[in-house]
C-alpha cells in the first residue's frame, strides 16, 4: 500500500479529523504570499510594513502596501482543494480548520469552523481600540490612513502584524483541537516555519494523532514517525484524496 491509498484510508475512517493550513493553501488560488518566490517581503521590509510599530509611525506608508495587498485579493476564488475540504467537511459533519492565511477564502468556499491564527484582511477595527470594527471596503483606501469614523484615530487591518501576539482564545482552541480532540490532522501547504503556528502538527503528533501532510516540498514535519507525506499541490491532490 502506498502513502496515497493509506492516507485515503486514514481520511475515510477519521471520527475527528483536524485541519491546518498554510501560504500554499492560498498562493494557487493566486493569492501573494509573503514568503517564497515572489513574496511580498522579498522586496521590502517587514518589520516597516508588517509591524505595529511601523503603522503607528508611518500609517500612510502601511496602508498603502496593505491596500495594494486588498485589491489584489478581488477576484480570488477558492480553487478545487478548498471545495474538496467543503465536500469532506459535508460528509464528516463538522470540519475544523486551523489556518495561517487571512484572505478568507476558506470562509468563501462555504467552511464554517474556521480559526485564523494570524487575523483577516476581511475587517479593520480602529487602532486606539475605541471599539470600531467594519468589514473592509474600497472606500478606506479613498483617504490614506483611514481614519476611524467614531474616535478619528488610524484604522487598522485586523491581521496580526509584528510585535504583537496570536489571537489568545484562538491559538489555545487550536492547540487544544490537535491535542485533545483530533483523531487525524491533515497538513496542507504550510513551510513548518512559523512559530507558534508550526507547533501545532507537533502538538498532535505528541498526543499520537496520524498526520496526512500534503506540500510539494518535504518539511521538518515530512519524515517524522507517523506522517504520511504526499508530495503535490493542494489542487491536484485533494480532490481525489478526500471526496467519495
Amino acid at each position: 500500500m502506498n502513502g496515497y491509498e493509506e492516507a485515503r484510508i486514514l481520511l475515510d475512517s477519521s471520527k475527528r479529523t483536524l485541519v491546518f493550513t498554510g501560504a500554499g493553501m492560498s498562493r494557487e488560488s493566486g493569492m501573494s504570499t509573503f514568503r517564497g518566490a515572489g513574496g511580498l517581503w522579498n522586496d521590502f521590509s517587514a518589520q516597516e510594513l508588517s509591524s505595529i510599530d511601523g503603522l503607528r509611525t508611518n500609517p500612510a506608508m502601511v496602508w498603502e502596501w496593505y491596500g495594494k495587498r486588498f485589491v489584489a485579493r478581488k477576484g480570488v476564488v477558492p480553487h478545487s482543494g478548498y471545495s474538496a475540504l467543503l465536500h469532506l467537511q459535508n460528509r464528516k459533519g463538522r470540519l475544523p480548520v486551523v489556518t495561517q492565511n487571512v484572505d478568507g477564502l476558506h470562509q468563501a468556499a462555504g467552511l464554517t469552523e474556521v480559526y485564523e491564527l494570524h487575523g483577516s484582511m476581511r475587517t479593520v477595527s480602529c487602532l486606539d481600540g475605541c471599539g470600531f470594527s467594519a468589514s473592509f471596503s474600497d472606500d478606506h483606501l479613498s483617504v490614506l490612513p483611514p481614519k476611524c469614523p467614531d474616535c478619528g484615530a488610524v484604522l487598522r487591518p485586523d491581521v496580526v502584524l509584528f510585535g504583537e501576539p496570536l489571537p489568545e482564545r484562538v491559538i489555545r482552541d487550536a492547540f487544544q483541537l490537535a491535542a485533545d480532540w483530533a483523531d487525524l490532522l491533515l497538513v496542507v501547504g504550510t513551510s513548518m516555519l512559523v512559530w507558534p503556528a508550526a507547533g501545532i502538527p507537533w502538538e498532535a503528533l505528541q498526543a499520537g494523532v496520524e498526520i496526512v501532510e500534503l506540500n510539494p516540498e518535504p518539511t521538518s514535519l515530512s519524515k517524522a514517525p507517523g506522517v504520511i507525506w504526499i508530495p503535490g499541490r493542494a489542487a491536484e491532490i485533494l480532490p481525489g484524496l478526500l471526496e467519495e
